[in-house]
């Protein structure tokens, strides 16, 4: 794997610098015209086409008894790297504008420039100053892209006269941008979509892009789950440390253009804050709520039916929702949301257990003492309804028990889901 180094994040508008543009020179190897992309990890695939929690659970004990193949995986909780491979018949070599966008004229499009380096497309060797032409290979960071979608692609360099000129020589040919044809490629339509920002947030995951049992999708862009844009306070005075860098407050912004910051962690966790991380312009709520079992008392339903009508109104949207770390608080209410939208069981499932992958909380169920497992929920929505009852009518029961009426429950549903 050849080394890269990013020039300048993430984009939305590109510079027009140079007097004329030609088509030349570089080659789009891959990902090939119309071939499909991979975005979750094949060892996550695979855990989540197990049918039963029990079997995912001797999965990943047998791992951990054996050879640990799932916990050296450096990918949970992390989407499929999007790696981008062009060949330069020339000598064009870089920097490099990449553009890739839903749109096929890339008026939408993101934009990253890097730096690489060149190596020979058959010996993956390093090609130096005076080998001339090579294949270039790139590892696009936080692509983040949608699942289920087509997306288009394109690369730009500067044209050369000599293996010594820059943008600096004055000459013609570094006044000419020289760009790759436009090429697309789709991704692959399974779920989860993993988000990557570059400050200390991990754990977010858009939660659309589900399909449900009556073959409907969940909306992606609207609702983003995700551990907390701040540290916990301190003290009890002050708000924690700010995770966030820049451009992530830049990308969650603009990008996902997230409107509403539900913040689910308590008083004394946040201590006084009334502004979200993400700045001024974003609404922010904070509700105080419960987890797991907690979730079926008279303060957790509380708190469940206040969350949830945050969700009726599409003034609020997108909305990022978190407490800490984006699991428990966080997982409890994701689980209700998508449930009561369509998803099947074991969808709703598998997508709260690969917060904690390779590590299965009911791992240990033979714990009492135990508190964080599906078996509160289980149990809990289990009271709901009766032996004819689907666990999403169940689940629906349950929220109509917290004072949520059937009319916001429909609204919801008017909001996330979409027909395909």
């Amino acid at each position: 794997m050849r080394k890269y180094r990013v020039v300048s994040g993430i984009a939305s508008i590109a510079v027009s610098v140079a007097v004329s543009t030609a088509l030349a020179d570089i080659e789009l190897v891959s990902p090939s015209q119309d071939c499909v992309v991979p975005l979750v990890p094949d060892m996550q695939k695979k855990v989540m086409s197990i049918e039963t929690l029990a079997d995912r659970i001797h999965l990943f004990r047998d791992d951990r008894n054996g050879d640990k193949v799932i916990r050296h995986d450096k990918l949970w909780r992390k989407a499929s790297p999007l790696v981008l491979r062009w060949t330069t018949t020339g000598c064009e070599a870089g920097p490099w504008k990449i553009e890739i966008g839903k749109s096929p004229d890339l008026f939408d499009a993101r934009i990253w420039y890097a730096r690489t380096d060149k190596v020979d497309a058959v010996t993956g060797r390093e090609i130096g100053k005076k080998d001339g032409a090579g294949e270039v290979s790139f590892t696009v960071p936080m692509a983040n892209l949608e699942i289920g979608e087509k997306y288009f692609w394109r690369v730009t360099t500067r044209g050369r006269c000599g293996f010594d000129c820059g943008i600096r020589h004055g000459c013609s040919e570094s006044k000419v941008l020289v760009r790759s044809r436009i090429a697309s490629f789709f991704t692959e339509d399974v779920a989860p979509r993993w988000i990557a920002i570059e400050g200390r947030v991990a754990n977010i995951r858009d939660i659309g892009g589900w399909r449900t049992l009556d073959g409907r999708r969940v909306r992606q862009g609207m609702a983003f789950r995700g551990q907390g844009l701040n540290d916990n306070s301190v003290t009890g005075e002050s708000p924690g440390r700010n995770r966030l860098m820049l451009e992530d407050i830049k990308y969650l912004t603009s990008t996902l253009s997230v409107r509403t910051d539900l913040d689910l962690r308590s008083d004394g966790e946040t201590a006084n804050m009334n502004e979200s991380p993400l700045g001024a312009n974003v609404k922010y709520i904070k509700n105080p709520s419960e987890c797991y079992g907690a979730i079926f008392t008279d303060k957790g339903k509380k708190a469940m039916a206040e969350n949830f009508r945050l969700f009726c109104d599409r003034k609020n949207y997108p909305i990022y929702f978190h407490c800490i770390g984006g699991a428990d608080r966080t997982g409890s209410l994701a689980y209700v949301l998508l449930s009561v939208l369509g998803v099947a069981r074991h969808d709703v499932e598998t997508d709260w257990e690969s917060t904690f992958y390779p590590n299965i909380p009911d791992d240990v169920h033979d714990d009492p003492k135990y508190w964080c497992r599906e078996s509160h929920f289980n149990q809990g929505f289990g009271k709901y309804g009766g032996e004819n009852d689907t666990w999403n009518r169940r689940v629906e029961l349950y929220l109509l028990d917290c004072g949520v009426t059937k009319d916001e429950i429909e609204c919801f549903r008017s909001i996330m889901l979409t027909v395909e």
